[in-house]
């Protein structure tokens, strides 16, 4: 089963994605990238450091979710915000205060309102994206008592702007890690960044402060007790981070 869609039109074979992969599944073959089915994780970093958007995660049926899918469906977070102190102690661990990195974070209205418009952005170019198709119907439906499909129950959003994808992933690592003794979790959001590849400049401007690119966006807050013995084994996998 292929999890990566890899343009080889738009492919240099810079080897950046080769580099990040967690688990050895992509090599460069004729200065090409390709998928050598080495068990992929489905973490995005592979994504986020293409300097060309060559590739992209393989959309899934409900048949094929995996583990971190089951997961987010289930109650991932328990509906406490990571508070400001947190949100400091996390910014500091994933840059050690040296300001290689740019972190923000939204949350409610304007969360909701950036939200909109990545809906706007991504509703027709990417109509045929399961979790767009989803979250349209979610939108139909209005149903309070089912959760944002592209959130889950997450009310916060952490965006990693960076001089380069390589410290982004590093900032994202360092940021799990920490996460762990502050009991947050999270998920990189594919569907956010999609939509600040289509529109660069409406997504960006929700972030007028920065001066750096953007590289990724996770969905975080306080985890479940119920889930702790689910992520603890996965936690020593060098790599898992991207799904936290």
């Amino acid at each position: 089963m292929n999890h990566l869609i890899i343009d080889t039109e738009k492919c240099i074979g810079c080897g950046k994605c080769a580099r990040m992969c967690m688990k050895n599944n992509i090599v460069i073959e004729n200065r090409k990238a390709k998928e050598t089915g080495n068990g992929c994780l489905e973490c995005s970093h592979c994504v986020s450091s293409c300097p060309k958007g060559a590739i992209q995660l393989a959309p899934k049926e409900a048949k094929d979710e995996g583990l971190f899918d089951t997961i987010k469906k289930g109650k991932m977070f328990d509906g406490r915000v990571v508070s400001e102190e947190d949100l400091q102690d996390l910014f500091y661990a994933m840059d050690h205060g040296k300001r290689r990195c740019e972190f923000f974070v939204l949350q409610g209205e304007e969360l909701n309102s950036f939200m909109e418009t990545v809906w706007q952005i991504v509703k027709d170019k990417e109509a045929d994206t399961p979790i767009v198709r989803e979250w349209g119907e979610w939108r139909d439906k209005r149903d309070i008592l089912q959760p944002n499909p592209v959130l889950w129950e997450g009310s916060q959003v952490l965006f990693i702007f960076a001089d380069s994808a390589d410290r982004a992933v590093i900032a994202s690592n360092r940021m799990i890690a920490k996460g762990l003794d502050l009991g947050i979790r999270g998920f990189h959001s594919n569907i956010i960044m999609t939509a600040a590849k289509l529109d660069r400049n409406r997504v960006l401007s929700y972030f007028p402060r920065s001066t750096k690119e953007l590289y990724m966006a996770f969905v975080i807050g306080h985890a479940r007790r119920l889930l702790e013995p689910a992520f603890k084994p996965l936690g020593k996998i060098k790599g898992i981070f991207d799904r936290i």
